[in-house]
């Protein structure tokens, strides 16, 4: 265990208005800056194009429809999506849904079953019962009230049809929620797109979530871990040279609120009921899929950093454990990772 010193670390995303507003920004001549909002927060995009052709604007239109066709599948937050119109089906019957929909909720499934549900992808029920759901007040709610959105919290209560791309409610009041997971597909459908365009060079950012292609200037892309405190924001606990990897971190430090002097994050535990209650403070996972980072640094997250750690270095993730000794209230953190994360960034100093 080692004491980091966290770095400064100045952020240079631009922030604009709208739905899924875009700014196109050129430095350098050859890099391309687009930056927007898209699944409840901003994404920020950049890659080399020499050849200055397809012009920005339309590399610009072509991801505003990739990222509105992931929302239009998997967003919770709008009320015609796929996922929210299954949510709303009471019948246990047989629902087509699309390629990308099944292929998402089949790995959410998939960590589901190795965390033994503690990452549950039809936590739904109980993320909006504390307020971090669509339009929700964020409150305590009662014992009974738990309880009642407990019974309709289980994995196992999804059956899936591989062949035809169908899913079924054993429970007609499951409800699905992917937000731990969207955000990390939407960043893959990006960047494989902008290799489908020849710019193999670039990064992608939606959310903080991040996949990287290629160099900068022929230089690794220089990505940085925010320390974990709602204090120290755009500083970095550990900065990282990525190269064709993605990288996602899960937080108890940004979406939380307070009651009588006690905080509540919004990852949830399903076993209990209520939100987590332990000492980690973020987990980082490095991974060549930004859709498999998102989802088990999420899952980390709820497991917290002993059984965290077991499970990624059985699975041989590369993840990164930022969180306080034991009884320590301060600002300092210690940090572990897992053998899999050193092997790539070396032991921290």
């Amino acid at each position: 265990m080692k004491k980091v010193n966290p770095i400064k670390w100045t952020l240079g995303f631009l922030f604009v208005l709208g739905l899924i507003a875009t700014l196109v920004v050129r430095d350098k001549a050859d890099l391309v800056v687009l930056t927007g909002k898209t699944m409840g927060t901003t994404y920020s995009i950049k890659y080399i194009n020499k050849s200055k052709t397809p012009p920005a604007q339309i590399v610009s239109m072509d991801i505003e429809k990739l990222l509105l066709e992931v929302n239009r599948q998997m967003s919770t937050w709008q009320k015609d999506s796929e996922i929210s119109l299954f949510n709303k089906n009471k019948k246990k019957e047989w629902v087509k849904i699309p390629d990308d929909f099944y292929y998402v909720l089949s790995l959410a499934i998939d960590v589901a079953s190795k965390t033994d549900g503690l990452f549950d992808p039809t936590i739904g029920p109980l993320v909006n019962l504390w307020g971090f759901g669509p339009n929700g007040e964020r409150k305590v709610p009662s014992k009974d009230k738990i309880e009642q959105a407990m019974k309709r919290v289980g994995y196992q209560k999804i059956q899936m049809d591989s062949h035809k791309k169908k899913i079924k409610k054993t429970n007609p009041e499951v409800y699905l929620d992917l937000s731990a997971s969207a955000k990390g597909f939407g960043v893959d459908v990006v960047s494989k797109h902008l290799k489908s365009l020849g710019y193999t060079n670039h990064m992608v950012e939606i959310g903080g979530e991040v996949r990287t292609s290629g160099k900068k200037f022929n230089k690794d892309w220089t990505i940085a871990i925010e320390v974990p405190s709602e204090e120290n924001k755009n500083v970095a606990q550990k900065t990282l040279n990525l190269k064709d990897l993605a990288i996602a971190t899960s937080g108890s430090y940004r979406n939380f609120f307070k009651k009588e002097n006690k905080r509540y994050s919004h990852a949830i535990n399903f076993r209990t009921g209520k939100p987590i209650a332990h000492t980690l403070a973020s987990v980082s996972v490095v991974h060549g899929s930004c859709l498999e980072a998102d989802s088990w640094a999420t899952a980390l997250m709820v497991m917290g950093v002993d059984k965290g750690l077991e499970l990624a270095e059985k699975l041989n993730l590369a993840a990164y454990f930022v969180y306080r000794p034991s009884g320590q209230i301060d600002g300092s953190f210690v940090e572990k990772s897992t053998t899999a994360f050193e092997k790539l960034f070396g032991k921290s100093k």
